[in-house]
């Protein structure tokens, strides 16, 4: 069954959530990434500034692109944090 079939039944509501998308790129170690969801850019913003303070304490350089998008670095490991507006879709 393809991933396309029946696309007429799904449809875009006007509801959207904000989502958190962390990244890590690691010499020694697989890629890792994870998705968090909220139902506000505040409180997803909140989130990723609180995680960046966490990354810091524990040695990484933060570099603040926007409140949406942060690059983390501790010389080993490479970690994105962006968030951006999705929709939500009803089938």
């Amino acid at each position: 069954m393809s991933l396309m079939q029946n696309t007429s039944e799904i449809n875009k509501t006007d509801k959207q959530v904000y989502l958190i998308t962390l990244l890590r790129k690691s010499t020694n170690m697989p890629q890792y990434i994870d998705h968090m969801i909220y139902e506000t850019a505040e409180g997803g913003q909140e989130f990723m500034a609180r995680l960046v303070e966490a990354f810091s304490r524990a040695g990484y350089r933060e570099k603040k692109l926007s409140d949406d998008k942060y690059n983390l670095d501790n010389g080993l490991d490479k970690t994105t944090l962006r968030g951006s507006y999705q929709p939500i879709y009803k089938g």
